[in-house]
């Protein structure tokens, strides 16, 4: 059986590209080819080139002053980036919208929207390709699809959603909300499946990448795929109460009013799992970092992770809610208490099993 995934894989962030590697080695593994339908739209290229800032250019002086004595390492950075998208991952040529997805005439016997918030209609690279209109033949499955953290909000167009949900053959999706909808929409049942990136456990993830620890010491790793007060604002509380140094490896010009968090730009996708492996502490804004915190049995808060319903979702399930923290709460409680990871570890063994299976029911009926 041949299969082609579409996903946010060559978006600059952590997660994205880790969960479409994943979901490509889980494909693979249970014995069926898969290539990524490799959609580069021009509006996402330029959102990712060094010195940019969430998709918009630096439009003052000001800002491209901030930005030039760390264009060096944000050129590495985006190199380790192109680097991984390159040789990590197995892709068709090169697409750069969908009308030429269209004409090249796709010829697979199934067709997966894979993981990622690629059913969430608001961000600047979001792309109808995601959503498999193109199809003309073959199977049509959704897994692990996220309309957004708060999809209710960020799905827009919902005749064209519906319309598009409905030719599929079967829909799973990441979080209790997005299931919620899809089903208001279409009537139909979707099923919630781990996100890709724990159908890799932590010992699989580090066979991937050098093991040998990037920073000295302890540290706490600050990671929020863009900048958020209330996770850097966290960050310096965590530090304070631990006396560790924090590591930040996200560029915002308001990343560089924070003196005691230190940057380190030059990090790609693998040497931010070994950053992540490394940490005493992780204070995450990230859905993806928050999953991986779990994954590793990391110590960990997810900052106002009940209000995100991707991080809800998962931390009920694996019993670590009480890990999401607000600025009201009292941060050095939290950081102080054990965690019993046993129950986490048992719950995504299982969900991963059903998640498989799942794939595998999907692809051969």
């Amino acid at each position: 059986m041949t299969t082609a995934t579409i996903t946010f894989h060559a978006a600059h962030n952590y997660g994205s590209m880790l969960q479409a590697y994943a979901l490509q080695h889980a494909l693979m593994q249970i014995g069926v080819s898969n290539e990524i339908i490799n959609l580069r739209t021009p509006r996402q290229r330029e959102m990712y080139k060094p010195g940019r800032i969430g998709g918009n250019a630096l439009k003052d002086n000001m800002r491209r002053a901030l930005a030039l004595p760390f264009m060096k390492r944000l050129k590495a950075k985006y190199a380790l980036f192109e680097q991984f998208l390159q040789n990590e991952l197995k892709m068709t040529h090169e697409f750069a919208s969908i009308e030429e997805i269209r004409n090249a005439r796709l010829d697979y016997d199934c067709y997966i929207s894979g993981g990622d918030q690629i059913w969430n209609t608001t961000p600047s690279d979001f792309d109808w390709s995601y959503y498999l209109p193109f199809v003309e033949r073959g199977k049509r499955i959704s897994y692990a699809v996220s309309m957004g953290p708060k999809c209710n909000e960020q799905v827009t167009d919902r005749d064209t959603v519906r319309k598009h949900l409905l030719a599929y053959d079967h829909i799973s999706v990441r979080e209790n909300a997005t299931k919620q909808l899809v089903e208001s929409l279409t009537g139909r049942e979707a099923e919630i499946t781990l996100d890709p990136v724990l159908l890799y456990s932590a010992e699989q993830w580090k066979t991937c990448y050098d093991q040998m620890p990037l920073i000295d010491g302890e540290y706490i790793l600050v990671y929020t795929p863009g900048f958020e007060k209330q996770v850097f604002d966290t960050a310096m509380a965590v530090k304070r109460i631990t006396g560790l140094k924090a590591i930040n490896t996200i560029y915002r010009p308001k990343c560089l009013m924070y003196s005691g968090i230190t940057n380190k730009f030059d990090v790609g996708p693998w040497e931010f799992l070994n950053l992540l492996q490394h940490a005493q502490l992780i204070v995450s804004g990230s859905y993806h970092a928050v999953i991986l915190s779990i994954l590793y049995n990391k110590k960990f808060v997810a900052v106002n992770g009940r209000q995100d319903n991707r991080m809800s979702t998962i931390l009920q399930g694996t019993g670590l809610l009480h890990l999401s923290v607000s600025p009201s709460d009292d941060i050095k409680a939290v950081i102080d208490g054990t965690i019993d990871f046993a129950h986490a570890n048992d719950y995504i063994n299982t969900e991963r099993a059903k998640s498989i299976n799942f794939l595998k029911n999907a692809l051969a009926d």
